[in-house]
């Protein structure tokens, strides 16, 4: 009999839940905005989450016919393994969160709750993109900008299971400020919110003068409303005002990839998200600036590569993430 597990990716905007095979099949999948629960507060929030992680599990079982085994949690954010406690989520603005506790009252079934993207990194590592490399870091610039790291064939935790933060390194010394109160952080540049935010700055300071940030304005249907998927339908239109502006988030990110890169000297490093699904090109710069700016010695094996699993890596890595046996 095949074994299932639910894996949910809890996103910025997003609810993701999906059922995964226990050899990484993606059986099926369906997405929640968050909507007006997104500027709740922290238990109305997990009372949404809990409801539909419930309500996805028990049409899975009656109409799919699949027993579900296991839950298997991502977000973005520290995370305490042992007690599935959110200890800080900036996205969502989380502060000690008992929310493996609510699901598992709600749904019934043991859950895990980690990092995102440490249950995708294990999740490429095991099924997509980074399979054969015991030794790779999974970066994925979304909203934010997390990182998974999987050095000797285990996935690194960290001391209080924090590893991995890239999007908070600094890449600019008391720069802009980012949701996790520091300044200059990676995600404050190169994150999808951080890019939305630096649109809106420079529209505002250029007023009516300057039509190509007049344009990504009208196209967001106000300067409030300008998101990365706003610039990267300019950028995709020729606006310079959005090819500069997506330039210099390709160049912050690379700066972070060879930060990582010079630390660890990972065998592969796998890249994805929103902001590079979006924008490809992004992609290919930071490839380009890795491999010309890093240390040689920590780039001659190394392969750089985009993610396997694409948008459904949070739901399968979540689920993967929960079935190995090694996570009680």
């Amino acid at each position: 009999m095949k074994k299932y597990a639910a894996g949910i990716d809890i996103g910025g905007t997003n609810l993701r839940l999906g059922v995964v095979r226990e050899d990484g099949k993606l059986e099926s999948e369906t997405s929640v905005p968050l909507g007006p629960a997104r500027s709740a507060g922290p238990d109305a929030q997990v009372g949404f989450i809990a409801g539909n992680i419930k309500k996805f599990i028990w049409e899975t079982e009656k109409n799919g016919g699949k027993k579900i085994d296991v839950i298997g949690i991502g977000v973005a954010g520290q995370v305490d393994e042992a007690s599935g406690v959110v200890l800080f989520s900036p996205n969502l603005n989380w502060h000690g969160v008992p929310l493996k506790k609510a699901v598992e009252e709600a749904a019934g079934l043991k859950t895990c709750v980690t990092n995102d993207l440490t249950a995708i990194a294990y999740g490429e590592w095991r099924f997509g993109a980074g399979r054969g490399y015991d030794d790779l870091i999974c970066i994925f610039a979304g909203t934010g900008i997390g990182s998974g790291i999987i050095t000797g064939g285990g996935v690194l935790e960290g001391c209080s299971g924090a590893a991995g933060e890239i999007g908070h390194i600094t890449v600019v010394s008391g720069g802009r400020k980012c949701t996790c109160g520091n300044r200059g952080c990676l995600e404050a540049y190169a994150g999808g919110w951080g890019m939305a935010e630096i649109a809106k700055e420079r529209a505002l300071a250029s007023g009516a003068g300057n039509g190509d940030f007049q344009s990504m304005v009208k196209t967001a249907g106000g300067v409030d409303l300008l998101t990365a998927e706003v610039i990267a339908l300019e950028y995709y239109a020729g606006n310079k005002a959005a090819v500069d502006l997506v330039g210099e988030t390709a160049l912050y990110l690379a700066d972070g990839v060879i930060t990582a890169v010079n630390l660890l000297n990972p065998c592969a490093v796998i890249l994805g998200g929103g902001v590079i699904d979006g924008i490809p090109e992004i992609f290919d710069t930071v490839k380009v600036e890795v491999f010309k700016r890093a240390l040689k010695a920590a780039t001659s094996k190394m392969a750089m590569l985009k993610s396997g699993l694409g948008k459904a890596a949070g739901v399968i890595g979540a689920a993967a993430w929960a079935a190995a046996s090694q996570h009680p």
